[in-house]
């Protein structure tokens, strides 16, 4: 039973670091593709081209379709984590700063931790909370230090995207008793995929305009932050003990983000981004490592009589 707790917990480790790898170069394609195709058909190409590749994936496995009754769950955990997440993302956009932005996404991990301890009575323990707030304030440095923060009601849409994310995290931890997370990541994309439909006479319409970039762009986040990133994602949350082993890897998501474009642009790392870095890594280490530092407090010290 340890071995499989431990084999388990290496898996998540090796996935949900995968996953917000994938997710980092999202933000450097997204800045491509938004020069050409404006954000809502962006949306449907992006998720459109996932689920072609997942849909692709299914008749390949044979696995079937969800039953009646669970068609619901899947049109709710598309909508929270990928056609409302998107819409409230690209709105907030118009408003506020991606600085503003990033910040206010980070806090999913921490809206996620939170929930979970209230509907599923997890517990990260002080050691974890602690981890978490350390991170957050990496975060706070490596994209607020020398920015302005910039308020709105921009802002209010960013803290809705933030949340249906989070719950989407938490929905999707239902669907695992009855589905493998390969089911419950093709039908719940391509359910998003469907209600980005509205959107498909503007999207044909700059498409058909769009440099050759673009589109590759376009296609590379819909196989790859979006197909691949999502099975990964789900797969992590399906084996992980607690919700918060999982999302609390979107810490490193801003750091790689910032150390892509770097790499990018040939630039040397400014402080803020060394000293938020260094914040979030030891962050990552502590959460990570939490339950070793953790004493149980009904533990007898060994050395008492």
């Amino acid at each position: 039973m340890k071995q499989q707790e431990s084999h388990d917990a290496h898996a998540v480790l090796y996935l949900s670091a995968l996953t917000v790898i994938l997710w980092s170069t999202a933000f450097v394609f997204t800045r491509i593709a938004i020069r050409s195709i404006s954000p809502f058909p962006l949306g449907l190409l992006r998720y459109g081209a996932a689920a072609l590749v997942l849909v692709g994936i299914g008749f390949a496995k044979h696995i079937g379709l969800p039953s009646r009754r669970d068609i619901p769950l899947f049109l709710l955990l598309g909508a929270l984590g990928f056609f409302f997440y998107q819409l409230f993302f690209n709105i907030a956009m118009t408003t506020i700063s991606a600085a503003t932005a990033s910040v206010v996404v980070a806090t999913v991990p921490v809206l996620t931790a939170f929930f979970a301890s209230l509907l599923f009575h997890e517990r990260l323990g002080k050691v974890g909370w602690i981890a978490v707030i350390i991170e957050f304030g990496g975060i706070l440095v490596l994209t607020l230090w020398h920015r302005e923060v910039s308020l709105g009601w921009g802002l209010f849409w960013m803290l809705a995207a933030a949340i249906c994310f989070a719950v989407y995290n938490l929905i999707q931890r239902f669907s695992k008793s009855r589905y493998s997370s390969l089911q419950a990541t093709i039908y719940s994309i391509t359910a998003s995929a469907l209600m980005f439909l509205i959107f498909l006479p503007q999207a044909v319409t700059e498409v058909q305009g769009a440099p050759l970039s673009a589109v590759l762009a376009v296609v590379f986040m819909g196989v790859f932050p979006s197909a691949i990133g999502f099975l990964l994602w789900n797969k992590a949350l399906s084996l992980a003990r607690q919700i918060g082993d999982v999302t609390n890897f979107m810490f490193v998501t801003p750091l790689l983000s910032t150390l892509l474009g770097v790499l990018l642009i040939q630039e040397l790392p400014d402080s803020p981004t060394i000293l938020g870095g260094v914040l979030i890594l030891f962050g990552f280490a502590l959460f990570n490592n939490r339950s070793k530092l953790h004493r149980p407090a009904n533990k007898k010290n060994p050395m008492q009589s």
